[in-house]
Formats: structure tokens, sequence, C-alpha cells
């Protein structure tokens, strides 16, 4: 079953805190994002490389900077599109854009209003667009708040905004197209664009130019703007710079820090607060660094074998409690491969090509499923197993696994099966004494059944017998349903009864108000009882709010409540208390879907809809269209795997590819679109493009889809935690549920 009430669209507020956020990383049991080899941070986003053309981003999207084809932020990451699809060697991330080396070329994407992507326009891009006009093979590159600067053979390259001569380009015009900067060339080079100024090293030297009012520039003097390279004060032997917003810093060869400009909050490292207009050094590091990052108003280093930061703590961005102006080390860090960090966050990638990030995450840009906080390092979350048989009630959902079946949501009915009753459970944990794999699963309203062995198990809310145990009290473990000890094969859930498939025929029970039991009556029954005409021949079963559907010998037949015309016979009169054959479909039918008021089907490879069309769910391109025969969705007439009916949206899969339509109240269609707009026809949800595999399932007012890489993404409203990714969030495209568990990565126990 499929849930949703229409016209009833809860509201949430964008990454409010969940309750269960913090228990996850307190354990540990999040399973790191794993093979990265490049490592970026941005103003209030993050990105990583793994491979090929794979670049992931997370946090702030307001420009389109995590790259997804969308301006929706993700506390989880998402895939950039656009980019070729060969090996990634240098990534950047600036205030609100970023970018990547490729084969030698520069790719950007995000904010662009002054030009900072180098397309030669001002348009921001939420997907990878080549810099033009580059002139020269790339090896490094480098993103500021507003501009963005390349070491491009033995030159540097500078594009964006230039108000402070941040571009070096002895002007202060802004250029959309890469232009040199003035006076530096070499064979060694490289380069750090800061918020409005640009540092560089050439022949182990260090050059500053662009805003110098407090003294960033390190050449003893502070001025609004210094429009081409200007030397660093003292410094020699340098192989680092890191420019930041009002400060900047430097490595030598030999590892010795140096930081200068503004101290305000301690940010260079000297154990006092005094602004500095040449080089310091910074205080009690330890070790010779490996590399230092300079951000807004903290800096770090890293060492061999640790990483010490300092400067501004308010929100944790130097890996523990509070402010101090001397190099404090993070702990549980260690050996690191890279570090990061530039507004309020900060990141490093492990030796084992995993990532680690603290400080700031209001927009998720921490990556660890949550919108906390954090004051000690949490791992980015990665990919969690092979969940590929899910299921979506109201506002909760199950996934088997290999050991047995997580849930998570909404629990006021114990319909999670913890032996508990709870409001809300935004991570997945195992449901009670299921220990084997179910071989089905269904959610109905707010109560959930599972084939396990062979046999019925139902638990949650039980007001009409839709437990099946032979009284009307709650269950919060599962229970088995009377007389289906063995042969079950599938189970499914409607709003208020539950019906399972056994030895090839049907059995149901709970609420039969509409003749939804399908037995002839209109009375309630607490044991399961025959479908009338169904005792063999049924390959598949599907309940809806008030009405059930079932593939007898490839034919499609329904029964329960018709006033929509969800039956599916030419008339919306009245309810149905027998199996009655579906008009058209009298043959070849491998998959239907009983929703709300709707009801659909897989023909001979073709979607059809029919029922309720008030917001499009039927997919043939009309709304209002109410159709009381199958009527075909359109463009779907052949290769459809799979299609689910919600309330007033429908999915599909297709070729591996995810496709919703209908009503968008909470995100639910998960195309990124707005929500209280409609689409009339199949429209594609994002990041689901030839990755689906195993079930899809519509929830009250969201959906869930298995890919092949093995993970679960989820997308629409989560305010009772229905989307189990750790927080109360609408996400307008699919996010990756979160696991608990460990021994569940590859799916098995």
């Amino acid at each position: 079953m499929h849930f949703r009430y229409r016209n009833v669209v809860f509201a949430a507020a964008l990454f409010v805190a969940g309750a269960a956020s913090a228990a996850f990383d307190a354990r540990g049991v999040l399973l790191p994002l794993q093979a990265v080899e490049h490592l970026a941070v941005g103003g209030a986003f993050t990105c990583a490389a793994l491979g090929q053309g794979e670049v992931y981003c997370w946090g702030n999207n307001l420009f389109g900077q995590i790259g997804n084809d969308s301006e929706y932020p993700s506390v989880d990451p998402q895939r950039i599109e656009g980019l070729p699809q060969v090996p990634i060697t240098a990534l950047a991330a600036g205030g609100g854009h970023a970018c990547a080396l490729v084969a030698g070329e520069a790719w950007c994407w995000g904010y662009n209003q002054y030009g900072q992507l180098g397309d030669e326009s001002t348009a921001d891009r939420s997907v990878a667009v080549r810099v033009r006009q580059l002139g020269g093979v790339a090896t490094q590159i480098s993103a500021g708040d507003y501009h963005t600067c390349a070491v491009v053979e033995k030159s540097i390259k500078c594009w964006g905004s230039n108000l402070y001569g941040q571009l070096g380009s002895g002007d202060d015009v802004d250029h959309a197209l890469p232009h040199s900067v003035v006076g530096l060339s070499g064979s060694e080079l490289r380069v750090s664009a800061g918020s409005l100024h640009t540092c560089a090293v050439a022949a182990g030297s260090a050059w500053c130019w662009g805003n110098n009012l407090s003294g960033q520039i390190g050449n003893g003097e502070t001025a609004a703007a210094q429009y081409s390279p200007a030397a660093v004060a003292v410094l020699s032997g340098v192989a680092e710079v890191s420019a930041a917003a009002t400060h900047s810093c430097a490595r030598r060869a030999a590892g010795g820090v140096f930081c200068w400009g503004d101290n305000t909050f301690g940010q260079l490292g000297t154990s006092n607060t005094k602004p500095e207009l040449t080089p310091v050094i910074v205080d009690n590091l330890g070790p010779p660094a490996r590399s230092v990052a300079a951000a807004t108003q903290h800096s770090c280093a890293r060492t061999a074998d640790a990483v010490y930061c300092w400067g501004n703590g308010r929100f944790g961005q130097l890996g523990a409690p509070g402010s101090t102006a001397t190099p404090t080390l993070v702990a549980g860090v260690g050996a690191t491969a890279e570090l990061a960090t530039r507004n309020a966050h900060t990141c490093v990638r492990t030796l084992s090509g995993g990532v680690l990030c603290w400080g700031l995450n209001l927009n998720g840009q921490l990556g660890d499923g949550s919108a906390h906080v954090r004051t000690a390092p949490v791992a980015v979350a990665g990919d969690y197993g092979n969940p590929a048989l899910i299921t979506a009630g109201t506002n909760h959902t199950c996934a088997a696994l290999g050991n047995g079946l997580q849930c998570w949501g909404y629990n006021a009915d114990g319909q999670l099966g913890r032996g508990v009753f709870s409001t809300n459970e935004s991570l997945p944990a195992p449901v009670f004494v299921i220990a084997t794999r179910p071989s089905s699963l269904a959610a109905g309203a707010n109560h959930t059944c599972a084939a396990v062995a062979g046999g019925a198990l139902c638990w949650g809310d039980n007001e009409k017998g839709q437990l099946g145990i032979g009284h009307v009290m709650p269950r919060s473990v599962p229970t088995p349903v009377a007389g289906l000890a063995s042969g079950v094969t599938q189970v499914a859930a409607g709003d208020r009864h539950s019906c399972a498939l056994q030895s090839g025929g049907v059995w149901c029970w709970g609420f039969n108000g509409n003749g939804e039991l399908g037995n002839g009556s209109t009375s309630d029954s607490k044991v399961p009882t025959a479908v009338s005409g169904l005792s063999s021949g049924v390959s598949f079963i599907e309940a809806g709010a008030n009405h059930t559907c079932a593939v007898h010998n490839g034919a499609a037949k329904c029964w329960g409540l018709n006033t929509d015309g969800q039956l599916g016979l030419g008339n919306n009169e009245g309810f149905r208390a027998t199996p009655q054959a579906v008009n058209t479909l009298q043959a070849g039918v491998t998959r239907i879907s009983a929703g709300i008021s709707h009801t659909c089907a897989v023909q001979d490879g073709a979607a059809r809809c029919w029922g309720y069309d008030g917001y499009g769910a039927l997919g043939n391109g009309v709304v209002n269209d109410h159709q009381f025969v199958p009527d075909a969705v359109s463009g779907f007439d052949s290769g459809v795997m799979d299609v689910v009916a919600g309330d007033d949206i429908s999915c599909a899969i297709r070729a591996g590819t995810v496709w919703c339509w209908g009503a968008d109240y909470s995100g639910d269609l998960g195309n990124g679109g707005d929500v209280r707009s409609l689409r009339l026809l199949p429209t594609p949800v994002i990041g689901l493009a030839g990755v689906a595999a195993g079930s899809l399932t519509i929830g009250g007012t969201h959906a869930c889809a298995a890919t092949s890489s093995g993970s679960l993404r989820c997308w629409g409203d989560d305010l009772l935690g229905a989307l189990g990714i750790g927080r109360v969030v609408i996400a307008y495209s699919p996010l990756q549920v979160v696991r608990q568990d460990r021994l569940f990565a590859d799916g098995l126990d």
C-alpha cells in the first residue's frame, strides 16, 4: 500500500534538527564515504572527487554549487552532473562555486554573478560547464568567494570579480574569461584564491594581490586594493600559500608555518590577537607542517600524524569546543592525506580515502546526514548496502536486509516493530524478532506486515483487526497472523486491512466496510478470510486505502471502494465486495498497484492507470481527466518494470530510471521542482537515471527507491522521520538513507 492524504500538506522547516541525529554519530556507526581522491571545502558546502568524472558535493545549494541540476541543499553527497568521465586531477571550492580539473581542462559550477565560472557568462550553473579560453593545460586550480584562479602551464590565470584587483590583471575590471596575472611566471607555481585577494608561490617566494585593508597582502602596508602581485615580506623557501578573507598563511618547504593580516580571533596562531602586516611564525605547532589552510576566522595545519587548528571556534571549526589563539590538536584524526577549510567548517581526507569533517553544519556541509554543529570530527556518509526490498506507510518506512528488517519514522502505533511506542524515530533500527530477510514487505497507514520464512507477521495499529491476530489490541513487535504460518509468498497492507498470497490463493483481514476483504460481505474480520474466487492462480496482490487488486492468471482483478472508478469497471459506482475483472486488462498483466483513489498496472511492458485524476496522477498529460477504465501513461508503452500508485502521484521504473508524475506536495516527485506544483507527464527523479534496482515505494508524501550501487534513496516529506536520514527536512530530490549497523554494509549477515 502507498499512502497519501489528498490536499493535506505537512509544512516542515528545512534542516530543523532531528532528535536522533546525535546518537548515531556518538556510536560511530556511520559508514564513511570511501575512495576519495581529492577534497575541497566551500563556503557552506563540501566536495569530494572519487574517480573518473565522479565528483560529489553536499551542503548549501542556493546557487547550484553542489552541481546536481537543482538548487536544493543536501546533507548527503550528490553527484555532479556534466563532467567528462575521465580522472579528476584537482578540485576547488569557493564561497558559492566549485571547480575541477579534468584532462587539463577546468570545469566549474555554481554561483556566477561575476563570471567566476569562466564560461563568458554571469548565469549561475547547477551543472558543470567548461572554462573557456584557458590557453593551455591547467595543473592546479583555486576558487575564491567571487573569483577563480588556475596554474596554466607556466602562468597563472584568474577570472571573475576584480573589484580589489584580485585577478592580478593590473586593473579593477571583472573578467568572465581567464586573464593572465601580471608579472608571475615559472615552472613551479601555486595559487590560492581568497575572499577578495589572491596569493601565489613563484620560485620559492610568496606574492599577494587584491584587498589589503587588513594587511593580508603581507607587504607591511594596508591599502584598499593592490592591482598587481606584491612580494610578501620576509619569507623565502615557500612551498605553499593559503589566502583566506582578512588574513593569509604560508608554509615553508622545511615545514614552518607563517601567517599575517587580521588577528581578531587569534587566527594567526601567535598566542595573542595582535594583527600583523608581515608574516609571523605560528607558535607551538610541533612537528613540521605538510600543508596549511586559512579560513575566514581560523587556520589549520596538517603534520605527518596530526591536524592542528586555531582561531575562532564558535561553531566547532577547530575540532574542539571554544576558541584559541594557539594551535590545538584535533582529537581523533591522526595521519591524513589532505586538509581543507574555508568559512566555519573543516574537513580532512584520511589515508584510507574517507572524509572527516567538523564545525558549522546548518546546511549539511559536514555530510554526516544531519544539520548539527559538530565540535569533533564526524564521517561523511557513503552508501549502505543493498536493501532492494522496501515499503512505505503514511509516515514510516521499512527495508529488508540480509539478516532482518529495519524501520524508521512515525511509531505512535508501534508500526516500527521496536517493542516501544514513540512519535519520531528518524534513523533506521532493527525490527524485533525478525532475524532473517523477509521475502515480502507491506506498510499500511500505521501498521506493517512481512512474509518471513513462509509465515505472515504483522505489527502496529490494530483498530480494525488489520494485524490478523484475533483481537484489536496494537502490537509493537511482529506477531504471527492467525492461520498463515507457511506457504506465504507475499503480503499487502491497505489503510486498515491486510492481505496475503498463500500457495496461489488470497486471504484478507481487517476493515471491510467497502468490501476490501473480497469475501462477499462488509463485516470486519480479525483473522484471515478467503477472497472469493481467488483460491489459486494468483501471482501478485496489492492493497490500496480502501480497495484491493490481484493479478489472476495474467488478468487484473480489483474489489472494494469504487467511488472514483479505481476498480477499472467503466463506472464510479459504490463498491464491490468480490473480485471484478478490470476492463481491457484480461491478459499480460505483471504488476498492479492500488493507491488511494487510483490504480496502475503494467501490461505487456506498458504502464496504464485509472481512477481519480484531480492532480495528474494518471500520467496522460491531462489534469482532472478521470478514467474509469485503464488509460495509457504517456510515453510509457514499453519497457516498464514496475509502476506504483500513491495518492495524487504515481511513479514507475523503466530502463533503470525512476519517473514520477502528479502533485508535488512536499518534494515527493523528487525532481527538484516547487512544492504544490503539478507534473502531468512522467518526469525523471533527480539522481536515479539508470541506477534504480529492486523495489520502488510511495508513502504518505514521501517515496523511496533502491539503487544498483547498493544504496537506498528517499525523498519528500520527513516531518516524522520517514526518510531515514536522521533529521527533519523536506527533500526535493533523493537523499541516502543512513544505515546504523556496519554488518549490513553489503546486505549480508
